[in-house]
């Protein structure tokens, strides 16, 4: 309104001498503050002139975008079929009277349209519609460029008094005002619209940040970006050195082809070198002409703004580019920043991510590398322990020729430093599968008071050993059920007790206590009358490979039975804990949550000494296949005192094959790790024979991993027997599959 005010004031109509003669122009002036629409208005504003002047139809046209045609703008008195006619006219210094008119941005009269040279080649049309004289007057706006034409035609040959002329520069003075408020009207709309584009399109992206990640979202981003600002291209490029690695690319409205290019004598080169926005609406070219991309792209505009890192390095840049000028860059700068800045977000979690799975991959790499080691280490220790356990079992159970005592006391030695090493082995191995996550435990309801009645009798050559007193004291009359694995709480047992008789005093005591405490749990305890543990060691107690006393180097162990023993445990739902006094002793407790189901019957353990007979005497032959002879000699004196069992052996995989076809054994007992072919492909090969495949098969091997052995029972091996072999166990198993 304050600018139609402006347009209209007092001395304006003064200046057109117009006071007082266009006092019927109060509907356009309504028109024109309400803001109706421009060919409402234009009409009306027609019919109001064709009013004021005699025997007259007027026409208004108006200039398209380029500047170079007029078009239908409106003529309500003049026929359809003429104003079609005039839709699209050629604007120039000999087009017409209106063409002339826009053209010159002067008045053109024509008084004669049959006669003027102007209309030579339009007459026929005007004659045909009645039309025999025109004055064309351009539309102009405050800057004096031509909006447009208004045009009264005549039927009659005529040229204009200056009363008319007067009326109608003042009309064509208020349609250029109609002209230019609807062009602001239509500019605020179009910057209306825009901003509630990129309102959503910003949105769309800050919604795409709980959904889509990596690749995805930066490719949606580069193209919403080019969509809010109207650009053909747009692009996210890494930087590599000298060179910029296009990642993502948006080229007329679809996904381009990744490429790099060469910084240098390129506007990407100044906003990456020099970390700062660049924006050039137009003759991009011209200021970088050694670009080669924008000469191939034919780019007139380019935009880009750089992408940091946390720390403020340049990684990146992000650009959208057109290959028309754009010279109203309202706002380009923060749209790019806003953008940028998510893009910066991505690709620094892209990059944490990626270095991540790294980081997860390298450490796979290193517990699978780890768990080979072990794997291989066990069964190199294994191996040999196997030769030098299983024949000192032997000769312990040789009763046909008796040892003599010191050649006894010598084996019994010989058995306990190979015990020792196996328990060393077993600890490690134990670790590695409690960090690996692969500890498998057998977890029901065990009388914990029967568990521990059984423990004293095998832990106390130990106290005898040590000269250490033991005492059991246990809770009468109540049941001390706890849901555990009996193995591994076993373990735990032992590694308690063991140690509280190893580092005890000399004459010194344990005593071990069994009870209910009041959260509902219940406690195994163990009080020595040792040394005590200094406050300054009591951090590291339970973590691997410490040893802390000073009489450990006298001591047999590993540093790792306590760790291990933690994470059964707390594996297991309890809590280990201890209360220690320098110079009173130590007392250790396990605490597991009561339970009131009732102890499941634990399969007898063989005994000692089986019997060297088969429950049902039959003859049985047993194929054993493996490449270590000692293994083989070892297996064959076992099996010898098998009344009514014959072995045949092998050390090569391919001849076990043959001899199981030929001889058809009864069981077949399996080496894994061997040369030329492994255990379970020589299972594979069994089992695709008809004449084989329902022999069993045990594994005997010294691979004890828990993988090797689920990994054999899922095959079909109908048992797995871990070296060195435990001869009486050894026994049973073969008892078991051959009656």
């Amino acid at each position: 309104m304050e600018f139609l005010e402006q347009q209209l004031n007092l001395e304006t109509r003064k200046g057109l001498g117009m006071e007082g003669v266009f006092d019927g122009i109060n509907h356009v002036i309504k028109l024109l503050s309400t803001s109706g629409s421009l060919k409402e208005t234009l009409k009306s504003l027609i019919l109001h002139i064709e009013a004021q002047l005699e025997d007259v139809r007027c026409s208004i046209l108006l200039v398209d975008d380029t500047g170079k045609y007029l078009h239908k703008g409106a003529a309500p008195s003049l026929p359809e079929s003429y104003c079609d006619a005039l839709d699209g006219f050629l604007i120039g210094p000999i087009m017409g009277s209106c063409g002339a008119a826009a053209y010159k941005n002067e008045m053109v009269v024509i008084d004669n349209i049959e006669t003027h040279p102007l209309c030579s080649d339009y007459k026929d049309l005007a004659l045909s519609h009645n039309l025999k004289a025109c004055w064309s007057t351009p539309i102009g706006d405050v800057e004096n460029r031509v909006l447009g034409t208004l045009c009264p035609y005549f039927s009659e040959a005529r040229i204009p008094s200056e009363e008319e002329i007067k009326k109608i520069q003042f009309a064509s003075y208020l349609a250029g005002i109609a002209i230019q408020l609807d062009s602001r009207d239509k500019a605020l709309r179009k910057s209306e619209a825009r901003y509630e584009l990129l309102f959503n399109h910003m949105k769309s992206v800050t919604a795409g940040t709980s959904s889509d990640t990596g690749e995805d979202f930066l490719k949606s981003l580069i193209s919403n970006l080019a969509s809010t600002l109207n650009m053909k291209f747009g692009f996210l490029g890494e930087c590599k050195g000298d060179m910029v690695d296009v990642r993502f690319i948006w080229a007329n409205g679809q996904p381009g082809n990744k490429f790099n290019y060469q910084l240098s004598g390129t506007p990407c080169e100044i906003v990456i070198s020099e970390n700062r926005p660049l924006l050039i609406g137009g003759n991009v070219q011209k200021k970088f002409p050694n670009d080669h991309l924008l000469m191939e792209f034919g780019i007139e505009s380019y935009f880009g703004v750089p992408i940091c890192d946390p720390s403020g390095e340049v990684i990146a840049n992000l650009v959208v580019m057109d290959n028309k000028p754009h010279l109203d860059t309202a706002n380009f700068e923060l749209i790019l920043s806003n953008f940028a800045s998510r893009a910066e977000i991505e690709l620094f979690r892209g990059k944490m991510e990626r270095g991540l799975i790294e980081s997860m991959e390298h450490a796979k790499k290193a517990n699978k590398a780890k768990s080979e080691f072990l794997s291989r280490m066990s069964h190199e220790l294994r191996t040999p322990m196997n030769a030098i356990l299983g024949f000192t079992q032997l000769l312990e159970m040789d009763t046909n020729k008796p040892l003599a005592d010191y050649q006894k006391e010598s084996l019994g030695r010989i058995s306990s430093a190979g015990a020792h090493l196996l328990k060393l082995i077993n600890e490690v191995l134990d670790l590695a599968k409690i960090e690996s996550g692969k500890i498998e435990l057998s977890i029901k309801p065990v009388d914990i008071g029967l568990l521990i009645n059984d423990l004293i009798s095998t832990i106390k050559p130990l106290a005898d050993e040590h000269g250490v007193s033991l005492y059991y004291k246990k809770s009468s009359n109540e049941r001390l059920i706890a849901e555990v694995d009996s193995l591994r709480f076993k373990q735990v047992a032992l590694n308690l007790i063991s140690n509280a008789i190893k580092f005890n005093k000399p004459n010194g005591s344990v005593e071990i206590s069994i009870n209910i405490q009041n959260e509902g749990s219940v406690r195994l305890g163990i009080k020595d009358s040792g040394k005590g543990i200094p406050a300054n060691h009591r951090e590291k107690l339970f973590k691997p490979f410490e040893r802390l006393d000073v009489k450990s180097e006298l001591v047999e162990g590993t540093g790792i039975g306590l760790a291990i023993s933690k994470h059964f445990v707390e594996l297991m739902k309890g809590s280990i804990g201890f209360k220690s006094v320098v110079g009173e002793g130590s007392f250790f407790f396990v605490d597991m949550p009561v339970s009131d189901k009732t102890p499941l019957q634990d399969e007898d353990e063989p005994s000692d000494m089986v019997s060297c007979t088969l429950t049902k005497k039959h003859d049985k032959k047993i194929l054993y296949i493996d490449d270590i002879s000692t293994n083989l000699e070892l297996v064959n004196q076992i099996v010898n005192c098998l009344a009514g069992v014959k072995l045949i052996s092998t050390s090569d995989p391919f001849t076990g094959i043959e001899l199981a076809q030929a001889e058809s054994p009864d069981l077949i007992l399996m080496d894994i790790q061997m040369p030329g072919m492994n255990g379970l492909d020589a299972f594979n090969k069994l089992q695709a024979l008809n004449k084989t495949r329902y022999i069993p098969v045990i594994a005997l091997t010294a691979n004890a991993m828990n993988e090797d052995i689920k990994k054999a029972l899922d095959m079909g091996f109908i048992d797995y027997i871990t070296k060195p072999i435990e001869v009486p166990k050894f026994l049973k198993a073969i008892n078991d599959f051959l009656v």
